[in-house]
């Protein structure tokens, strides 16, 4: 009886998860819809600053594309400064193929495709790279075949109580090894995800939640910092004019469209 008990006290000291790493993902998606529209069109700041001072400010007008078991693409043009205003960036993401991204400037008035070795370079020197845009989308997409989804524990962020997810990708979609993502106990919300680099030990970058708003039947990341750990660099993205599930033509994403200029 004394062995009973004292077997009974120790399992009631461990911490007991009812809720599963991909429960957390799946009752998140369904609360928020943060991966589950069709298409999406906004305007957004990219603010990049070095510690704590301002070091670049940019504007730009975004149109995305998105299909849970296919493809994303994106098509952004910038608006301001002077020095990028009138650029195109084509970003094409096929489930399970290379991605393309293609820039067409107004300088050399044509288009032309960044090389795959680009593709992990700062996205016109903000803190983000050019596969970095889709992440917080595509991660929280991803089904058992693609990433172990695991119930890390719980922890207080910024006085919230949260889930804390790790994925573990088994595809090569993105460079990374582990993402750790925070969603509120009680609303699920997401308000901080982790990036790990090579070997998995060490965060790379780290996304933060600033301000979520609930726009049509989606809630929506309106304010995000992306910050570069080992550099000390982060980005603010804000977003703005959302608009959800407008029926974007689909030649809005081809290369015509893109080598047409503006």
């Amino acid at each position: 009886m004394t062995r009973t008990l004292t077997l009974l006290a120790l399992l009631g000291a461990l911490p007991a998860f009812a809720i599963t790493g991909r429960e957390v993902i799946a009752t998140a998606q369904q609360r928020h819809g943060f991966s589950t529209w069709r298409d999406r069109t906004s305007s957004a700041t990219l603010e990049n600053y070095d510690k704590d001072t301002l070091t670049r400010t940019r504007e730009l007008d975004i149109s995305e594309q998105t299909d849970p078991r296919r493809s994303q693409r994106s098509f952004t043009e910038f608006t301001a400064p002077t020095d990028v205003k009138g650029t195109l960036f084509l970003h094409l993401s096929p489930r399970g193929a290379k991605d393309e991204q293609w820039i067409w400037t107004p300088a050399t008035r044509r288009a032309r495709r960044l090389a795959e070795a680009k593709e992990d370079e700062n996205f016109f020197g903000s803190d983000l790279t050019y596969r970095d845009l889709e992440l917080l989308v595509r991660i929280q997409q991803w089904d058992d075949a693609e990433a172990t989804a695991t119930l890390a524990g719980e922890e207080d962020l910024d006085g919230k109580p949260c889930y804390v997810v790790e994925l573990v990708p088994r595809n090569e979609e993105f460079p990374y090894p582990r993402y750790r993502l925070w969603f509120a106990r009680g609303d699920y919300l997401l308000w901080r995800l982790d990036v790990y680099g090579a070997g998995g030990k060490e965060v790379v970058k780290r996304v933060l939640v600033r301000r979520h708003e609930r726009i049509q039947n989606y809630t929506t990341l309106v304010e995000t910092v992306v910050a570069n750990v080992p550099a000390g660099t982060h980005t603010v993205f804000h977003m703005r004019d959302v608009r959800y599930d407008q029926g974007i033509p689909d030649d809005l994403f081809g290369l015509a469209n893109l080598s047409k200029g503006r």
